[in-house]
């Protein structure tokens, strides 16, 4: 049977808080030679062991098994969005590229000064984060009206009424986030 958790990843978490095998060990509450194995590979952590690793290094145990799955690194080729059902509520979608994750989607847009995208059917209950690459837009949600240039970025309740006009040529990518993902619930609740 394949091993379906890879937890060699706590070396990279461990590392970003510059702890040493020893230090985590210590402030986990665990054995050096356990917290090693873990880290190896060659012993798995009880459901105990596995939330004092986590709070050492700053996750829950919860996001840090998710790390953990095999399955962290994926590949996707994006493809243009089907618009065999046109509806009144969709615009622009042939400009778009779209890379689905389960819930989480990319979408690259490229559009002329003018163009305008505004689809329902990509969301679902989800967090949305705009990146203007080039051009000028226009993100309007709800009835507010938000300007991005090249390098601005926006994030935002992705249910909200939304579209996105061209102000000149450019192109955009929009990160679309389930928001059951803790790591922007922590993003979306902070004062920075």
């Amino acid at each position: 049977m394949m091993q379906k958790y890879d937890f060699s990843v706590i070396r990279s978490l461990r590392r970003r808080l510059s702890l040493t095998l020893h230090k985590l060990a210590e402030e986990a509450g665990l054995t050096y030679t356990t917290v090693e194995n873990i880290e190896k590979n060659k012993a798995f952590p009880s459901l105990k062991t596995l939330d004092a690793l986590a709070g050492a290094l700053q996750v829950s145990a919860s996001d840090m098994l998710a790390i953990c799955e095999k399955h962290i690194v994926q590949r996707r080729v994006a493809k243009p969005i089907s618009t065999d059902e046109p509806s009144n509520s969709e615009v622009g979608l042939k400009n778009c590229l779209l890379a689905s994750y389960d819930k989480a989607k990319v979408i690259r847009v490229y559009a002329e000064k003018g163009d305008k995208v505004k689809s329902l059917r990509l969301h679902e209950d989800c967090f949305e984060i705009c990146f203007c690459l080039a051009g000028c837009l226009e993100l309007c949600i709800e009835e507010n009206v938000h300007r991005l240039g090249q390098n601005e970025t926006l994030l935002f309740d992705g249910m909200l009424e939304h579209s996105y006009t061209q102000i000149e040529d450019g192109q955009y990518i929009t990160v679309h986030i389930p928001k059951s993902s803790n790591v922007l619930k922590a993003m979306v609740h902070s004062r920075d």
